[in-house]
C-alpha cells in the first residue's frame, strides 16, 4: 500500500489508495495502520519512543549480512536513507535466513515489536528484539518501511492533512470533523476509530498533545499590510515579532508538583532544555495551554539576542553556569485551552483577554498590542519594534479563530529585511526523500578579497530551500560535471554558480571558516548573469553583521562547559 501511494505525485491518488485500505481494516488494526502510514510508531499522545540508535541498527544489519560498516555507509548515501538502503540490500542479498518465520508480518506484530522495542534501553536486548523484527520482514518493501519508520524517514507525501482527508473518505464523514476531533484528541490514529463507529462527536480535548502552530502569512510592506487589513472593514493589533523559539506550553496541577510540558516547532517535548521557563509557568493557576515564544532575557525586561538562546539549544540538562549565563523566559501570546474549555475557535480578542486574565499578577507578561488600521499606524508599530530591537510586527485580527497547523489571513506578519548576498556554491550533497538522488543541499561562500588580489573562498553558510525541481536537476547535472572531490554525500564543486541568497540574521560562527553564518538562509534565484568572481567579499558580510538592523549579532562568551549544544 505504501508503495501506491509513494509513486503518485497526485493527492487525490494518494488519499483514495489510503482510504480503500484503511476501510478493511478491522477495528484493532485501524488506528496502528494510520499510525504507520503516517511514519509514527506510537500515537502522537504516547511519549514512548523507539530509542534505536544509528550505532545499534547499524550493528544489527552487519551481523545480518557479510557487510563492513563502510559498505553500508556507502548504500545509505547512495539511496538517501535507511530505509531504501535497506530495501535494496533485501533485494540484493535476499532476506536473512529465517525458516521458522511467516511469510507476513501482520499490523500487531510490528505494533508488539515496536511496544518491546521502547520498552528497553541501548544494550543488547535492544538489539536481539530489533534483529527478531527485520528478520521477519521477507519482503524488501517491508524491511524498507519498517527501516523508514524507525528511522523517522518515511516520505510518501502522506502528510497529516492526505491522511485525514482518507480517514473521512474511507468513512464518509466531513473533513472538518475529522479535523476538529484530531485537534482534541491528539491522535489521527484514535480519531480513525471514532469516525469508522461514527462517533466523532464524542472527540474531548486532551492536555498534552501538540497541536500545530497557526502561522502568520507574510507582507512585504506596510502598504500591503494595510490593504489587507482594508478588506476587512475594522481596527487590528499590532505585536511585536520576537526573535526566539517557538514554544507552546501545557500545564497541569499546582505549585512544584504541577506537570508542565513544553512543545517545540516541530512538536517535539523539550522542557527539559528549559528549566527555568519551567519555574516561571508553573505560578500561573489551573490547567492551560499556552502560545508564545520562549526569549533570550536581558535582565532588564528586554529580549536578548537570538544567538544567546541558541546556546540553550539541545541541551537536555544545562548547567546552572548556562541557565545564569543565558537566562531564558516565555512571552505568551495566545490562550487555547483553560481549565477544560478548549478556546482555539473564540475570536482573538476574546482569547486575548482570558490571556490577560491568567497572567494578572505575575510575572510572565504578554506583549503590548496597538490598533493600527492603515499604513501609517502600521510603520509608526513597525517602527517601534525595529526600534526595540524585534524583528517586526505580528498583525492580528480581532475576529480571527486559531487555525492550528494553517497560514491564513487572521494574522499577518512585518519583517525587517536585510540586504541579500551573492554568494559561490563550493560544495553540493544529496538530499533526502524525492531529493535522495538530487544535489540539492548548497555549501556556500564568498571571497575574502577580489579574486585578483589573492583572495579565497570561505563558506558563511548552507541552503537547499527556493529552487524548484527543474533547477535542482539543471543543478545536479552540472555540478556532477565539475566536481572535485567526493566526501560520503557530500561533492566539493568547482567555484561556477552563483546564487543570490536572503536570510535573517548574520552571526558570528565557527562553524564556517569564513568566520560568520547566515540564519534561515534560502535561495532568492540563480545568477547565471554573474560570474564567480562578481559574488561578495567578506567585507561586506562584515559590513551587514555590523548594521543596526542585525539584531542578533552580540552574544556574551559561553561558560565552561562539557555540554555541547546543537549548533557546536
Amino acid at each position: 500500500m505504501q508503495d501506491e501511494v509513494a509513486k503518485t505525485t497526485k493527492k487525490l491518488e494518494k488519499q483514495a489508495t489510503l482510504a480503500a485500505y484503511f476501510r478493511e481494516l478491522p477495528d484493532d488494526d485501524l488506528a496502528d495502520a494510520v499510525r504507520f502510514a503516517g511514519g509514527k510508531a506510537f500515537a502522537v499522545t504516547d511519549e514512548r519512543v523507539l530509542g534505536v540508535s544509528r550505532a545499534a541498527f547499524r550493528d544489527v544489519i552487519l551481523g545480518l549480512y557479510d557487510l563492513s560498516a563502510d559498505d553500508w555507509r556507502t548504500r545509505v548515501v547512495q539511496r538517501g536513507e535507511t530505509g531504501e538502503a535497506l530495501a535494496k540490500l533485501w533485494e540484493d542479498k535476499g532476506p536473512p535466513p529465517d525458516d521458522a518465520r511467516d511469510e507476513s508480518l501482520a499490523l500487531a506484530d510490528l505494533r508488539q515489536s515496536f511496544d518491546a522495542l521502547a520498552s528497553v534501553g541501548q544494550n543488547q536486548t535492544k538489539r536481539d528484539l530489533l534483529r527478531d523484527l527485520l528478520v521477519r520482514c521477507r519482503h524488501p518493501r517491508s524491511a524498507g518501511y519498517v527501516g523508514k519508520i524507525i528511522g523517522g524517514d518515511l516520505r510518501t507525501g502522506a502528510r497529516e492533512g492526505v491522511l485525514q482527508t482518507a480517514v473521512a473518505e474511507a468513512f464518509g464523514r466531513e473533513f472538518d470533523d475529522v479535523r476538529r476531533a484530531v485537534l482534541l484528541v491528539g491522535d489521527l490514529g484514535d480519531v480513525a476509530v471514532l469516525a469508522r463507529d461514527d462517533r466523532l462527536g464524542d472527540a474531548r480535548f486532551r492536555l498534552f498533545h501538540p497541536i500545530g502552530f497557526m502561522l502568520a502569512t507574510p507582507q512585504e510592506t506596510p502598504n500591503d499590510a494595510a490593504a489587507t487589513i482594508a478588506k476587512s472593514e475594522r481596527t487590528w493589533s499590532a505585536e511585536h515579532k520576537l526573535d526566539g523559539v517557538r514554544a507552546q506550553i501545557h500545564k497541569s496541577g499546582t505549585g512544584d508538583l504541577s506537570r508542565v510540558a513544553i512543545y517545540s516547532r516541530t512538536l517535539d517535548r523539550v522542557e527539559a532544555a528549559w528549566p527555568d521557563v519551567v519555574k516561571q509557568v508553573r505560578q500561573l493557576p489551573g490547567e492551560w495551554l499556552l502560545d508564545g515564544e520562549i526569549i533570550a532575557d536581558d535582565g532588564h525586561g528586554g529580549v536578548g539576542p537570538f544567538a544567546n538562546v541558541q546556546r540553550r539549544l539541545g541541551r537536555d540538562d544545562p548547567s546552572a553556569s548556562v541557565i545564569a549565563t543565558f537566562p531564558a523566559r516565555f512571552i505568551p501570546f495566545d490562550l487555547l485551552y483553560r481549565d477544560g474549555k478548549p478556546q482555539i475557535d473564540k475570536p482573538c480578542k476574546e482569547r486575548r483577554s482570558k490571556l490577560l486574565d491568567l497572567v494578572a499578577g505575575s510575572n510572565v507578561r504578554p506583549l503590548d498590542a496597538v490598533d493600527v488600521a492603515d499604513a501609517d499606524t502600521i510603520s509608526a508599530a513597525f517602527e517601534g519594534a525595529r526600534d526595540a530591537k524585534n524583528e517586526g510586527l505580528i498583525l492580528k485580527d480581532p475576529t480571527a479563530t486559531y487555525l492550528p497547523g494553517r497560514r491564513g489571513r487572521g494574522w499577518l506578519k512585518l519583517k525587517t529585511h536585510l540586504p541579500t548576498l551573492d554568494v559561490v556554491v563550493v560544495a553540493a550533497e544529496y538530499g533526502h526523500g524525492k531529493r535522495r538522488d538530487s544535489l540539492s543541499d548548497y555549501t556556500f561562500a564568498v571571497w575574502t578579497d577580489d579574486p585578483d588580489d589573492d583572495g579565497r573562498l570561505v563558506t558563511i553558510g548552507k541552503a537547499y530551500s527556493g529552487v524548484t525541481d527543474e533547477e535542482i536537476a539543471k543543478l545536479t547535472e552540472l555540478f556532477f560535471s565539475i566536481q572535485t572531490n567526493r566526501r560520503g554525500k557530500v561533492f566539493d564543486v568547482q567555484p561556477k554558480v552563483v546564487f543570490e541568497v536572503a536570510f535573517d540574521a548574520i552571526q558570528e560562527s565557527k562553524r564556517h571558516n569564513g568566520g560568520f553564518a547566515l540564519r534561515f538562509p534560502r535561495i532568492k534565484r540563480i545568477r547565471w548573469d554573474r560570474s564567480p568572481e562578481s559574488a561578495d567579499r567578506l567585507d561586506r558580510v562584515r559590513e551587514i553583521f555590523s548594521h543596526d538592523q542585525n539584531f542578533n549579532r552580540v552574544a556574551p562568551a559561553t561558560p565552561a562547559t562539557d555540554q555541547l549544544s546543537l549548533f557546536e
